[in-house]
C-alpha cells in the first residue's frame, strides 16, 4: 500500500510538472466555462474540451495555428481552443448570448479569440454542444471540432489527452 501511495504521488507530481502553471490555469478556465454550457440532455463537456485544448494548442502554448505567410490571420485557427473566425460567426448566429459578435469585424473577432480565453472557451463549448446535439454521436462530435465527420486520428489524440485530463482531475491539479 505504501508503494502504491508513493507511486501515485510521484505520478501526480510528474503530471503537474509536465504542464506549466499557465497551462493548468488555461485548462481550469476552459473547464469552468464548459460546465456552464450543457447540451440538450444537460451533459457538459469539461473533460472533452480540456482534452481538445491540449490537443489543439498544448493548453494555450500555441495560440496561432493553420497560418502561413501571405494568408490573412482571420483564416487561421486562433487562441487556446484554436477557433476560426468563421466558426465563431457560425456559433454566434446560433447562440443568443453571442449574437453581439455578428456586429464585429473579422479582425476584431480574431483579436478576441487570441486574447479572451473565456470567450474562446465559450465559443468552443457551444460549438461542441451544437455538434453533439446534431450528430448525436460523441466520436463524430469530437471529430467535427477538427472539421471532419469521422476523423479517427484526431479523435484518438483527444482521447489520449483525455487520460491526462482525468489524471489531473484525480490528482486535484484540476477541478
Amino acid at each position: 500500500m505504501k508503494r502504491l501511495l508513493i507511486l501515485f504521488y510521484a505520478t501526480t507530481e510528474f503530471v503537474r510538472a509536465a504542464l506549466t502553471p499557465e497551462q493548468l490555469s488555461t485548462l481550469q478556465t476552459v473547464r469552468d466555462v464548459a460546465r456552464s454550457i450543457p447540451d440538450r440532455s444537460g451533459e457538459t463537456y469539461e473533460n472533452t474540451l480540456s482534452a481538445i485544448c491540449l490537443t489543439e494548442s498544448s493548453a494555450g502554448r500555441n495560440i496561432i495555428g493553420d497560418f502561413r505567410k501571405g494568408v490573412d490571420i482571420t483564416k487561421a485557427s486562433l487562441g487556446p481552443m484554436q477557433v476560426q473566425v468563421a466558426t465563431a460567426r457560425y456559433v454566434a448566429a446560433r447562440v443568443k448570448t453571442l449574437a453581439w459578435l455578428k456586429a464585429s469585424s473579422d479582425m476584431q473577432i480574431a483579436n478576441l479569440l487570441l486574447t479572451d480565453l473565456k470567450l474562446s472557451a465559450g465559443i468552443a463549448a457551444h460549438y461542441l454542444v451544437i455538434l453533439k446535439n446534431r450528430r448525436h454521436d460523441y466520436m463524430k462530435s469530437v471529430s467535427g471540432y477538427n472539421g471532419g465527420m469521422v476523423n479517427w486520428p484526431y479523435f484518438q489524440r483527444v482521447m489520449n489527452h483525455m487520460k491526462l485530463v482525468k489524471r489531473l482531475v484525480a490528482s486535484g491539479a484540476l477541478q
